[in-house]
């Protein structure tokens, strides 16, 4: 489990044994996640920390990348290609085929690639974050297109839950806001019919935005604190967006989708960029007659430019510019295929899908799969290395060969011991402590390298010692007490 996933899972368990869920905008992100996770384990009758598993709660992002993938067909119908020129009747299987094209081109990227698969099973809140983008753009264009007040509706709670979600909504709707800025004065589209009460349906998605949003934040008014919180929270993601630690070159997320890396080709970002490309070429050509593929451009870019130009850098945030950028690489794909002679263009089109699903499978079994949590791999960010399960078994196997067992009492000694609160789960008595206490008195001491020979001077004899890996190049030191007569 990431440092990420075991914070997240102890906010959980908090919750779960009875805990009010307090928002925290120090170091937290938004409630969305916690309060989607909970009637999942709930429902497989989990009621304390101790009882989670990583499956479990990898289910939550698993299922709302499934639901991306639900998604898409709501864009049916904004491909600019074959606009403007004489096409198959609406009904004919080609006309079918035509549109469906981009959206299952687009599918295979979201579905197959290395970034979607990782992170989509990754409990942290990126894929929902994600989703929650896509549904509030497919609600207001499909309200423009056909406005009926439920995607009046489903657009306010979308955008209610964002900012629930987290902070970089304000990045998003930034980006947003100037890809709908740049498609009106690129593409200067018609006005809608739109029915006389689109302002009480505007007004009505404000609301519900607002009230989704004050629902979660102050855990459905058991915290009212935390709308105090979401406002500071804005302040605190300005400061947290120069680094802290995470600052890296603006070229940084070009070069984790396009640099080859030791562990596999970068197939994802070498099939997506050219047919994303080819998809822009294809939005500006027509972007006064299908303006919804300027707006993917420009929704892209913006994102993209942002996210570039602040320091603060890690994958998954990618997510955010990867997926929009998809969307335009299956308009490129239709292009793509558009361009073919007619003479065997489904052939061609069927032997392009394949040769994409496999490049994009192979990356993604070798990144997600055969070496997840290694270092040279560009989308494990700072992994916990598998030697962590060693150490929970040394622990759990030593203190079950006490009479305390599961109450055996452990010590934790330093500050950076994340994610060992997670593996430590099972244990009813743990402690921590940034300095090492005056009292060191319980069988188990975890230490940190920095603090471990004052550790083992107050200790005296008497211990074992062990080293175990929490992190690349982060260690800790585990002291266990040995019965008398022991030699260590």
């Amino acid at each position: 489990m990431h440092t990420d996933e075991a914070v997240n899972g102890c906010l959980l368990g908090a919750m779960l044994e009875g805990e009010t869920y307090r928002y925290d905008p120090q170091d937290r992100h938004g409630p969305v996640l916690y309060f989607a996770s909970y009637p999942l384990v709930r429902a497989f009758g989990v009621t304390r920390l101790a009882e989670l598993e990583p499956w479990l709660v990898r289910l939550v992002p698993a299922i709302f990348g499934t639901a991306l993938l639900l998604a898409l067909p709501l864009f049916a119908g904004t491909s600019p290609v074959g606009r403007g020129r004489r096409t198959p009747p609406p009904n004919t299987p080609a006309a079918s085929d035509d549109a469906a094209l981009p959206l299952f081109a687009t599918a295979l990227w979201l579905g197959f690639a290395a970034p979607f698969v990782y992170y989509g099973r990754y409990w942290i809140h990126e894929t929902i974050f994600v989703l929650l983008t896509f549904l509030l753009i497919a609600s207001v264009w499909r309200y423009l297109r056909s406005p009926h007040t439920g995607w009046a509706i489903l657009a306010g709670v979308c955008a209610g839950l964002m900012p629930a979600t987290k902070e970089t909504v304000a990045i998003t709707g930034l980006a947003g806001f100037a890809a709908l800025v740049g498609t009106w004065w690129l593409a200067r589209p018609t006005s809608a019919a739109l029915p006389q009460r689109w302002p009480r349906d505007v007004l009505l998605a404000l609301v519900l935005a607002l009230f989704t949003a004050a629902l979660l934040f102050s855990s459905f008014g058991r915290h009212p604190e935390g709308l105090i919180d979401a406002a500071r929270a804005m302040l605190r993601f300005v400061g947290r967006a120069r680094g802290e630690g995470h600052e890296k070159p603006w070229f940084t997320y070009l070069g984790w989708w396009l640099q080859p890396n030791l562990r596999s080709l970068p197939w994802f970002g070498w099939t997506l960029a050219p047919f994303a490309v080819v998809g822009a070429v294809a939005a500006w050509r027509q972007r006064r007659t299908a303006p919804m593929g300027i707006f993917w451009l420009l929704f892209t870019g913006a994102h993209l430019a942002i996210y570039s130009a602040i320091p603060y850098k890690t994958p998954w945030l990618a997510l955010n510019f990867f997926a929009p950028c998809a969307v335009l690489g299956g308009i490129g794909f239709q292009a793509a295929c558009a361009a073919l002679p007619e003479r065997g263009r489904r052939a061609i089109t069927v032997g392009l899908l394949a040769l994409v699903t496999l490049a994009l499978a192979r990356e993604t079994q070798r990144l997600c799969f055969r070496f997840p949590a290694e270092p040279s791999n560009p989308l494990a960010y700072s992994p916990t290395v598998p030697d962590i399960e060693h150490l929970q078994a040394r622990v759990e196997q030593f203190a079950l060969t006490r009479p305390e067992g599961w109450q055996t009492v452990v010590q934790v000694v330093g500050d950076d011991y994340w994610p060992l609160p997670w593996y430590l789960r099972h244990f009813s008595s743990v402690g921590y402590w940034s300095t090492p206490p005056l009292e060191l008195s319980a069988p188990v001491v975890i230490s940190t390298p920095a603090l471990a020979e004052t550790v083992a001077r107050r200790l005296g004899p008497g211990w074992s010692q062990q080293f175990f890996g929490l992190r690349p190049e982060v260690l800790v030191v585990v002291f266990l007490r040995q019965p008398p007569g022991t030699v260590p």
